[in-house]
């Protein structure tokens, strides 16, 4: 298996910008909607503690206002006040009401309120059926869903999008690899996702020279690419399900391993991929899952069956002792992985609920990291014995 993984590191630190120094401010996520021409109206918004009222297009401008200058709960409960106004007006939102209920949520997501902002532009996709508002509604609403794994609305908010008359192509590739990522996690089968996934990489991959992929469009295809060929390497297993305590066919070992070795360096490459864009949450997203496929590779190794060949506990133990020594060091790869990315919380005031992840998988990954150490110091087998058992298996494989 190539050593990519301090490339990862480097990529996850550097792609994002970060500075270890310095915490780093982060910008406003996304770009506000101006009002528009006012409609016409009578409403008047009551003046408040917080604010002098007046029509809603004047309590809108000062809305933006206070979100510019990064005073994001009041700017929402302003735009609140605006939609509310709006539509006590108007039978279905006007395009004022529509761009406050579309900044309301751009704040929910500043806040990292995430399943907040996922509601209200989901809410406002169905006011604004048909219109570019509830497009890019749809879009912001689709990679919430991912933020959240709420691999159901993914699916719904992706078919959304490409239900849209007029899409522009790279909006249309994202939803279809949203689509495919939809897919993946919500059981349905993988050729599906992968002809979805496929579409969006050939929309991609057909631009003109002079063509850029929008990096938020090109952080969530290349992950849901990456997404596609991790889940096609844990197809590969190693223990067949129905008899898991029967020894696996030496010979077919070798053949499998570096299937999946292939899946796992495909997918890793297109999670750096993902990362190269500087999209920070997609950076985040991808350095765990980097560091789950090589838990999950290590993972399905270590519960291998010993061989027929070891009739004695002693002989048992020998092979269970040469597997965790030798592919102890996939699990020292996630756990790096994992700290690295970790580090862009601190770095970068990053905060996602996939930082969370990674924090319960550190811990985990150090609790079993001790413990397979543990039982190795239990073995009466040096870590030479140890090794060179495990070589003559390879040998008797590879014969």
């Amino acid at each position: 298996m190539r050593a990519a993984l301090p490339l990862i590191f480097a990529v996850l630190l550097s792609a994002c910008g970060v500075s270890t120094a310095a915490t780093t401010p982060r910008a406003l996520t996304g770009t506000p909607r101006p009002a528009g021409t006012p409609p016409t109206t009578t409403a008047q918004i009551v003046p408040t503690d917080d604010d002098a009222g007046g029509t809603p297009a004047e309590v809108f401008e000062r809305a933006k206002s206070e979100m510019a200058a990064g005073k994001l709960a009041h700017a929402r409960t302003l735009f609140d006040r605006v939609v509310k106004a709006d539509g006590a007006e108007h039978p279905e939102l006007s395009p004022l009401g529509r761009a406050a209920s579309y900044n309301a949520a751009l704040c929910s997501e500043n806040l990292d309120e995430s399943s907040d902002a996922r509601d209200r532009y989901r809410a406002l996709s169905r006011a604004a059926v048909g219109s570019a508002d509830a497009v890019d509604a749809d879009l912001r609403r689709a990679r919430l869903d991912v933020e959240l794994e709420d691999w159901a609305d993914l699916g719904l908010a992706a078919s959304g999008v490409l239900a849209a008359k007029e899409l522009a192509r790279f909006d249309r590739a994202e939803a279809l690899a949203l689509q495919g990522l939809a897919m993946i996690h919500g059981g349905k089968d993988l050729a599906s996702a992968q002809k979805s996934i496929a579409s969006a990489m050939k929309l991609v991959d057909t631009k003109d020279s002079a063509e850029v992929v929008p990096p938020h469009n090109l952080a969530a295809i290349r992950f849901a690419r990456g997404d596609l060929l991790r889940a096609e390497g844990l197809a590969i297993t190693f223990v067949d399900p129905q008899a898991p305590t029967a020894p696996i066919v030496a010979a077919e070992f070798p053949a499998k391993m570096e299937a999946r070795c292939q899946k796992v360096l495909d997918a890793q490459d297109e999670y750096v991929e993902s990362i190269n864009t500087r999209e920070l949450r997609w950076a985040v997203r991808s350095g765990v899952r980097v560091a789950t496929m090589y838990i999950d590779l290590h993972d399905a190794v270590v519960v291998i069956p010993a061989p027929k060949g070891a009739t004695t506990e002693a002989k048992k133990q020998l092979f269970r002792g040469a597997m965790l020594l030798r592919y102890r060091i996939l699990l020292e790869k996630g756990l790096g992985t994992l700290e690295r990315t970790l580090n862009l919380e601190k770095a970068v005031n990053a905060k996602t609920s996939w930082l969370e992840h990674a924090r319960k998988a550190k811990a985990t990954l150090e609790k079993q990291l001790a413990e397979e150490k543990a039982e190795l110091a239990k073995l009466p087998y040096t870590e030479a014995e140890l090794k060179k058992a495990f070589d003559d298996l390879s040998n008797k494989s590879k014969a």
